[in-house]
This record gives structure tokens, C-alpha cells and sequence, in this order.
């Protein structure tokens, strides 16, 4: 979950539990404040029967509005309380029982008490708490729904300088000669993070080009003693006074020396690849180069029994011309040395897509680890787990994209521009 959704629904769910106190803040202080209203109101009509009395020395006939209710009992010389409760009656306005609010309270009239009753009806009180209630809540609710819509885009404006230095850094790799620029912004902790990241960056990159450096050097340095070796130990094995012992330990130590050599020149060539040494691109008729490719092949698919199918369009790539060399030899040695015996290769070039597809003893390949340095199918493979790399590293300096699939018991390598 991305930290500003996170963000959102806490913020969400704060303001929702707002929202519901308040609303029963709101209600219970709208009951509170109108039932006081109409206590006052009571006790308005109250004074105005006492002045009607004292005023005209007589109970009020027919003094009730139709909204009030007004009652007197005699109770003689017992002297009633003050007191004020809701209760339910029935409402001839409704016909129906109804909520009331009722004042009892004591009067002085001819030598005796009388107990006053007026009651008046909630109606009116409970549709201006309902209409008080819906309004509040409805401003509450429009508050809310801005103040997330804000949020929401002030955030979103907030943390773009991050989302654009982390595609940045996605989009990193060392090797690239481009420096890395972030986005400027007045936010300290983002401003922190990108002076961070161009400091990591820089030592990383530092740390690669001396690593870089060690590994050429020391694979061109190799060369030479190995080319020695190879030399010597190939004029050894051509002694005649060898013995049959000495030379298979002679021949033994020719082919480990052949492997090494293959392995540091595999290792100076993916470095040079890199590097970007090839940067003489050129327009080149790739159906042209194919059928090169595939009569220099051809001895070698009949030593091995393997069944060639090709179908051939008219194709130009811009790539270089060495790195084309190597792309397609390893592509085709690739299908080569890892088919069956009688097996089969298919060989199809369209436009803008090249698939050479092949037989194969195993499954599916590791396809996370398939192009990864000295990856090898099997572990008691002769080969030095460097080819896949070596395609693949060209396909990423040349722009073009190469993809492995397998079914029907053959292994696919589609390469397209």
C-alpha cells in the first residue's frame, strides 16, 4: 500500500469518527438548547396566565392557543411544586398521542391554591431539530469530503519530487556515462534524500569504474601468459617422445587453458560492451547477414544430424557491424550446442523480429536467471555460462529486445527492433 493511500485512509477514518461525534454532539446539544426554548416558552405563557388572574380576578377562559394546553386543578390549601417534564398526550391537531413538554406550577386565586398545567407539543421542536441536525451534519460532511479532495491533491502535489527521484533512480544503472539530475524542491527532507542519493550514486559509480578498470586490465594481462601457455603446451603435445601418460596430462591442460582463454576473452568482450567501445552503427540487411551466418553454420548442423528451417524477409537493422557478428554466432551457437541429437532449428525473420527457435533434452530454462552471468542449464555443461550474457548485454546497448519462451518441447529466443 502506497504511503499517501495510507495516509488517505487514516485521514478517512479520523474524520469519519469525527464525523460521527459530532453528529451526536450536535443532536444531544440541539435537544438540550430547544427543550430549554420551550421551558422558556412555557414559562412565558405561565406569567401571562398569573397576570391575566391578578389583572382581571378571574381564571382565563379559553386562553389555550391550539398549540398550548392549559389546565387548572383545585387543590385547595395544599400548595403544589414548580416542575417541568416531558410526557405523552394525545394531540387532537395529530389524533394521535403525542409527545408534549409540560409545566406544572401552583396558583393563588379565592383564598385557595389551584394547580396550573400547560403543555405544548414537540412537533414544532422536532422538525426544527431535524431541519438544525441535517444541516449541521451536511456542512460536516461537505467539510470532510473538501478537506479529503484537498488533501488528496495537495499531498499528491507534495510528494511528486520523490516519485520523480525514485523513477530516477529506476531508471539508474551503472555504466552510463549521464549524470543523475533530481528534481529541485523546497520540501528539506526530499532536498535531503536527493543529496543522499547523489552521494550513494557517485561512490557506487566510483567503486564500479575502479572495479571495471581491475577487471580489464587484469584480462589483458592474462591474455598474454595464456596465449604463452597455449603455444607451449601445443608444441609439448606435438613431442614424439612423449609418452601416453604425459600426453593426455599435456592434452588435459591444453583444454583447461582453451576454456580459460575463452572465458577471459568472453570477460574483455562484455566489458568492452559496456564500455561502449562499438559505436560505429550502420545500417545492415539483416536477411543478408542470416544466410552468411547460416552457410557458416551449415558444416556443423550436418555433423550433428540437425534439421535447419528458415523462412528470410527483407530486414534492416542499425547496429553495430562487430557486435551484430558476435549477436548472431552466439545466437546460433546457442540453438547449436544446446539441441539433441537429429534435432531441429527454425529460423524466422520477419520486419521487424527475428525467432530462432531449437530443440532441447531439458524443460524450461530459469527465465530470471537466464541472462545472468555464467548461468549454465546444466552443471556439467562445457560451456562458460557467458553467451545469454553476452546477447543480452548487446540487445541493451543496441535498443533492441530480446525475450526467451519455450513450448512444444522447443526453446525460442525472439529478438525485435
Amino acid at each position: 500500500m502506497k504511503l499517501l493511500t495510507k495516509y488517505s485512509l487514516v485521514n478517512l477514518l479520523v474524520m469519519v469518527a469525527i464525523f460521527l461525534a459530532s453528529s451526536l454532539v450536535i443532536y444531544l446539544f440541539t435537544q438540550v438548547i430547544l427543550i430549554r426554548e420551550m421551558d422558556a416558552d412555557l414559562d412565558g405563557v405561565g406569567e401571562k396566565v398569573i397576570t391575566y388572574v391578578k389583572q382581571f380576578n378571574e381564571l382565563p377562559h379559553g386562553f389555550a392557543l391550539d398549540e398550548e394546553k392549559i389546565n387548572f386543578v383545585l387543590t385547595g390549601s395544599q400548595k403544589t411544586k414548580r416542575s417541568s417534564e416531558l410526557t405523552t398526550m394525545f394531540s387532537q391537531r395529530e389524533n394521535k398521542m403525542h409527545n408534549f413538554i409540560k409545566l406544572d406550577f401552583p396558583l393563588w386565586f379565592n383564598n385557595n391554591w389551584y394547580k396550573v398545567t400547560i403543555a405544548k407539543p414537540l412537533e414544532g421542536m422536532h422538525h426544527l431539530s431535524s431541519a438544525l441536525i441535517t444541516i449541521s451534519l451536511a456542512t460536516i460532511l461537505i467539510i470532510i469530503l473538501i478537506s479529503i479532495v484537498l488533501n488528496s491533491l495537495v499531498l499528491r502535489r507534495l510528494w511528486r519530487p520523490f516519485y520523480e527521484s525514485m523513477n530516477i533512480m529506476r531508471n539508474f544503472k551503472l555504466g552510463r556515462t549521464e549524470s543523475l539530475t533530481f528534481p529541485k524542491t523546497s520540501i528539506d527532507e526530499f532536498s535531503f534524500m536527493n543529496e543522499s542519493l547523489l552521494l550513494a550514486t557517485a561512490k557506487a559509480k566510483q567503486d564500479y569504474l575502479m572495479l571495471k578498470e581491475f577487471t580489464e586490465n587484469a584480462s589483458h594481462e592474462i591474455q598474454t601468459p595464456l596465449s604463452i601457455i597455449r603455444s607451449k603446451l601445443d608444441m609439448l603435445i606435438q613431442e614424439k617422445e612423449l609418452s601416453q601418460k604425459q600426453s593426455e596430462l599435456a592434452n588435459g591442460a591444453y583444454v583447461a587453458i582453451k576454456k580459460l582463454s575463452r572465458l577471459n576473452q568472453s570477460l574483455l568482450l562484455l566489458a568492452k560492451i559496456e564500455n561502449q567501445q562499438f559505436n560505429n552503427k550502420q545500417s545492415i540487411n539483416l536477411k543478408v547477414k542470416i544466410e552468411e551466418k547460416i552457410g557458416q553454420f551449415q558444416e556443423l548442423w550436418q555433423s550433428h544430424d540437425i534439421k535447419v528451417t528458415y523462412s528470410l524477409q527483407e530486414s534492416y537493422v542499425s547496429l553495430s557491424p562487430e557486435l551484430l557478428d558476435i549477436f548472431l554466432n552466439n545466437l546460433f551457437s546457442n540453438a547449436s550446442n544446446h539441441n539433441t541429437p537429429s534435432g531441429s532449428i527454425s529460423i524466422e525473420l520477419k520486419q521487424d523480429k527475428l525467432t530462432i527457435s531449437n530443440s532441447g533434452l531439458t524443460g524450461s530454462l530459469d527465465e530470471k536467471r537466464l541472462f545472468t552471468r555464467f548461468y549454465k542449464a546444466s552443471v556439467n555443461s562445457n560451456h562458460n555460462g557467458l553467451g545469454l550474457s553476452i546477447i543480452k548485454q548487446i540487445s541493451m546497448v543496441s535498443a533492441i529486445n530480446i525475450i526467451y519462451q519455450f513450448g512444444d518441447n522447443k526453446h525460442s529466443f525472439i529478438v525485435s527492433w
